[in-house]
């Protein structure tokens, strides 16, 4: 797998929008961690931990979470975890309404944006880790691929 990928690789494999990358980038949800943008024109660089972060935001909001709701949960994560971004570490739950953080103690299920514990619908990041894999795989498979047969038609041409 590549150290880094570019936006465009980046909606490819997550397969989001280009302005769901900038508008997550710009509120703080997910910014690129390989180079941030310095300029217009300049160009950000993802890495695997930050397209892993893009897919998990992806499934919150397509369980119906808002935006407003994972910046303001993420906000109140990231103030108690110092050593990793929740967004990798943490096993997040999601009834579409709410976010909900999987405790250490298995019969607890601490509600981030109120306090209740109602869970439907739970992000699985490993799930989410092994099929971003995947994608990154068949992309760069895809790239490969068709680099070749442009190299040799330039060969030809000579």
């Amino acid at each position: 797998m590549a150290a880094d990928y570019s936006a465009a690789a980046a909606r490819r494999i997550v397969k989001i929008s280009q302005r769901c990358l900038d508008y997550w980038d710009e509120q703080g949800i997910v910014s690129p961690s390989a180079k941030s943008a310095d300029g217009k024109g300049s160009q950000r660089r993802y890495s695997y931990d930050d397209l892993l972060k893009l897919s998990v935001v992806k499934r919150l909001r397509q369980t119906g979470l808002s935006l407003q709701k994972i910046r303001k949960g993420l906000a109140k994560l990231r103030k108690n975890v110092f050593d990793a971004d929740p967004l990798l570490r943490e096993l997040l739950v999601t009834d579409g309404k709410s976010l909900h953080q999987v405790t250490p103690n298995p019969a607890a299920v601490k509600d981030i944006l109120a306090g209740g514990q109602l869970v439907f619908s739970v992000v699985a990041i490993g799930q989410l880790d092994h099929d971003l894999r995947e994608s990154v795989v068949k992309l760069e498979l895809k790239i490969a691929a068709r680099g070749r047969p442009q190299a040799s038609l330039r060969r030809k041409a000579r």
